[in-house]
């Protein structure tokens, strides 16, 4: 049809022969409107991916030490480096066991590394008692006000969409 209307359009004169498609248009909308509504989906998956890429891995400072933060599928990483730098006394291998599916390569990349839920744990485990580190309780209460809501943040987070 469209095919048709294009001919018609290059009978009349040259110039007339973009007007078959204009035409038809509603009829290529109609026939390929659920292909159309399916590439949305794709395209601001994209446009998120292309606005968030950029925050990948930017790093954060607590007390002069460097934290990098990773968004991965909707949950937070930080590498096992950056976090036991801060973490007095040192994390041990015990510690790491116990806490499962949040202790691991962080997706995406080759470090080791905590996620958000495994590092409150370890902080919750390391400021509950009388004795516990000034230090600590202060990391804990900047992650919680400060980092990890501006981590969460990001134009169309994906700890919000995706």
């Amino acid at each position: 049809m469209s095919y048709l209307a294009w001919k018609i359009g290059a009978r009349l004169d040259e110039k007339y022969s973009p007007i078959g498609l204009v035409v038809t248009s509603p009829l290529w909308g109609h026939l390929f409107a659920r292909d159309l509504l399916a590439i949305l989906p794709a395209i601001k998956y994209w446009a998120e991916y292309a606005a968030l890429n950029k925050w990948q891995g930017k790093y954060y400072v607590f007390d002069g030490y460097h934290l990098r933060f990773y968004l991965v599928d909707d949950v937070v990483w930080l590498p096992l480096k950056d976090v036991s730098v801060l973490i007095k006394p040192a994390i041990a291998e015990r510690e790491l066991r116990l806490l499962g599916a949040d202790y691991a390569t962080i997706p995406e990349h080759t470090m080791p590394g905590i996620t958000e839920s495994g590092l409150l744990k370890l902080l919750m485990a390391r400021t509950e008692h009388r004795r516990a580190d000034p230090q600590m309780i202060r990391m804990k209460l900047w992650l919680l006000s400060s980092a990890l809501p501006n981590v969460k943040r990001l134009p169309g987070s994906r700890a919000n969409a995706r």
